[in-house]
């Protein structure tokens, strides 16, 4: 229900937006990033959630920053992160350095650029370097930013992150502890407008059983689990599947986790909308509905 609720509000956001333009199609961009930032989670729960990177992060250092929600008035009317030297820097396990954002992402890019920058940390995929933080100073000797501080405009509103056949290529085999994980990097790496695909079949099944669909007209549509992006776009059904329903209900819960998560930080997660994709069943049950077949590629047989 809450994957539901979020997408029906963006998709009502989008379309508000769209409506109201100006002379030559200008979008009111300025209005939708101001009703989104509406709807964003208050600046306690952002706040705590740049901490709780932090302290998946660099626990040692949980006391040595101290992090806080602003307005956009502070950044120019644009979202960005400021960092300074704390007040009362010097005290034994007081803050060191303050960061302000004006989401609870700008305030954890922020942590990753005071921590590149000024400590020669490096902070990546496992893959790609992972994380190196061996170069931060500890507690109480942090680096002090220059006399009037940093202030660091985001260049562009949104900072998409992810394809659609990533979540088959990689995602679909993930558990909780392996998203948080990707969540705190693109906190850290500034991404507040993600994709969240996974579990959306466990919303599908619901649908297409409220239109008389069997389980099994929905075992021959669902692709397996490795095939689950090419399914979503009608390349094939069924293929490697069945999915089982333990399985089914196991990625909304998780998918409930991933979007609480990306909420609390400030992001924007993108949810699936409807494709245009339905199973061929659907038209023996609704005989007059207008249903078309996408034609086949050489290599491809009906049978999928």
């Amino acid at each position: 229900m809450e994957t539901v609720r979020l997408l029906l509000l963006l998709l009502l956001v989008c379309i508000l937006y769209l409506i109201n333009v100006e002379g030559g199609g200008m979008v009111h961009l300025d209005g939708l990033l101001n009703k989104l930032d509406e709807e964003r989670a208050p600046a306690s729960v952002q706040e705590a959630a740049a901490r709780g990177v932090l302290q998946r992060l660099l626990p040692s250092h949980s006391s040595s920053f101290h992090f806080e929600i602003v307005s956009k008035t502070e950044c120019g009317e644009h979202a960005c992160f400021l960092i300074n030297n704390h007040d009362s820097s010097g005290s034994k396990g007081s803050p060191e350095i303050i960061i302000k954002g004006s989401t609870g992402i700008e305030l954890s890019a922020g942590l990753h650029w005071y921590l590149k920058y000024w400590c020669g940390a490096h902070v990546s995929w496992d893959k790609t370097g992972g994380v190196q933080l061996a170069s931060v100073p500890q507690p109480g000797s942090l680096p002090r930013v220059q006399a009037g501080g940093v202030r660091v405009q985001r260049a562009t509103p949104w900072n998409y992150y992810q394809n659609v056949v990533t979540s088959s290529y990689s995602y679909v085999w993930w558990d909780w502890e392996i998203w948080e994980k990707e969540i705190d990097w693109m906190a850290l790496q500034g991404v507040n407008l993600p994709l969240a695909f996974t579990g959306q079949e466990a919303i599908w099944q619901k649908v297409f059983q409220r239109f008389n669909l069997s389980q099994s007209h929905l075992d021959d549509f669902f692709g397996g689990p490795a095939f689950l992006a090419w399914a979503r776009m009608g390349n094939l059904h069924g293929w490697g599947g069945p999915l089982r329903r333990s399985w089914l209900q196991k990625q909304l819960i998780l998918q409930k986790k991933i979007l609480y998560r990306m909420r609390e930080l400030g992001m924007t997660p993108v949810l699936p909308a409807f494709s245009g994709n339905v199973p061929a069943a659907l038209q023996k049950i609704f005989p007059s509905a207008k249903i078309t077949q996408l034609g086949l590629k050489s290599s491809q047989t009906e049978e999928f």
